[in-house]
């Protein structure tokens, strides 16, 4: 008989995460995408974590991710706030992208030592702007993404209502666009997180390389809401010191607000999320609540008649609708806020972009309990379908495969132990 052939064993794929922002905790700003990306990655690959942060947020890191990643690397910021500000102010003053991180030389000494002591098989990345650290060109990169940066910025430009911050955005928007463009060009695959960023990024920055890889939502941690909703209380959530968050609270309240009021005079509004500005807190009085942080928004969630997404700025595709449809709530939104959720009007969303309609439709949603319970058993079956975040793993396995030729752990289950390198926490 003829000798079998020998039987070649694949090895799993290396790969080096290179984050701005710590996934944990990750319910905030940037998290939120970087700790399903890394858990994702992890689940299918050998991950090796570097991230800017103290050793708070790599203990913290630690706990969550220390049995599932193979090591990680934790570098802390080599200035302060002020002198960032000071540097990112110099930088639009001359034209020149502000992205701090890319900047941060720690970092950039980090990458070198990291990439000659471990052997990857690629390359991802938390944000394209970050293509412009010194990392190897023979190893495949992959990028991801939040946002069209620079589109942000242009819409910033326009619909800011501080004058300040639109002339930052003004100055700052060209230069983040040519920077965008130039690094997504020395990238292998870029991630964008809906079709229309892609379309974005194609047409206005003509890259080819782009694929979608959406926002998603754990459904096994946001389940349908399974007790009654405070009557009248608005929930509006999200990291409040990023501008568009907090434009959408001034024009809410400001604009939209008293005219519910006149129609519900027991309306309440809610604002959840970290790091409200000082001006955001002075608001709280009986018909506003601002909570600041909260160790968890589903018990807010739980008790919502109805969630609020009235944002005029913005780009890629805000989790906090997922979140909020995961549980079964109604939502009323901007069509710029619920933007590449490829949700319709009136089925599992309400959408209006003046003042007048928005107050309408959250009124409509507060007196109607069968309108309500209906947007939110249809919100719940849209996320299920399109955006839970273990089938669009997968799906980012198999792209990885064909795109670069990573080899993962086909049908991974949880809990899988990886090898294991010494981790590192940077003084």
């Amino acid at each position: 008989m003829p000798a079998s052939a020998p039987t070649t064993v694949r090895r799993t794929s290396r790969v080096l995460y290179i984050a701005y922002a710590s996934p944990v905790p990750s319910r905030l700003g940037p998290a939120r995408r970087h700790y399903h990306v890394l858990d994702q990655l992890a689940r299918f690959y050998d991950v090796h974590f570097l991230c800017i942060g103290d050793g708070v947020e790599a203990e913290a890191f630690k706990r969550h991710f220390g049995d599932r990643v193979s090591g990680f690397t934790f570098v802390p910021r080599s200035t302060g706030r002020g002198r960032r500000r000071i540097r990112q102010l110099a930088r639009t003053m001359i034209g020149r992208c502000d992205f701090w991180p890319a900047l941060e030389p720690r970092l950039r000494e980090a990458c070198q030592r990291v990439v000659s002591a471990h052997a990857f098989d690629a390359i991802v990345l938390s944000s394209v702007l970050l293509r412009s650290l010194p990392l190897p060109d023979h190893l495949p990169l992959v990028a991801d993404t939040h946002n069209v940066e620079f589109d942000v910025l242009r819409r910033t430009a326009v619909h800011a209502d501080r004058l300040l911050v639109r002339q930052y955005a003004r100055s700052q928007w060209p230069s983040t666009r040519r920077e965008e463009r130039r690094c997504g060009e020395r990238v292998d695959l870029l991630l964008a997180t809906s079709a229309r960023d892609r379309q974005m990024f194609e047409g206005e920055l003509a890259l080819r390389r782009v694929a979608v890889l959406p926002n998603g939502i754990d459904l096994t941690e946001f389940v349908a809401a399974t007790t009654a909703p405070q009557p009248g209380t608005i929930l509006f959530t999200g990291l409040m010191s990023y501008y568009p968050n907090q434009q959408a609270v001034r024009w809410f309240l400001n604009e939209v607000f008293p005219v519910i009021l006149k129609n519900r005079p027991d309306a309440r509004l809610v604002v959840a999320g970290a790091a409200p500005p000082r001006w955001m807190t002075a608001l709280a009085r009986p018909e506003v609540e601002v909570t600041g942080l909260v160790p968890d928004i589903r018990p807010y969630l739980e008790r919502a008649a109805v969630f609020i997404a009235p944002l005029m700025i913005g780009g890629g595709t805000r989790v906090k609708i997922l979140e909020a449809l995961a549980m079964e709530r109604p939502v009323v939104s901007t069509s710029i806020g619920a933007e590449g959720l490829e949700l319709a009007h009136g089925a599992s969303v309400l959408f209006a972009d003046d003042p007048a309609a928005f107050a309408a439709r959250v009124v409509d949603v507060l007196q109607d309990a069968r309108l309500a319970a209906r947007l939110g058993t249809c919100g719940r079956q849209h996320v299920a379908a399109r955006f839970d975040w273990d089938r669009i793993g997968e799906a980012a396995r198999q792209m990885l495969a064909s795109r670069i030729g990573l080899e993962g752990r086909a049908g991974a289950a949880r809990g899988l132990r990886p090898f294991r390198v010494a981790d590192r926490v940077e003084s």
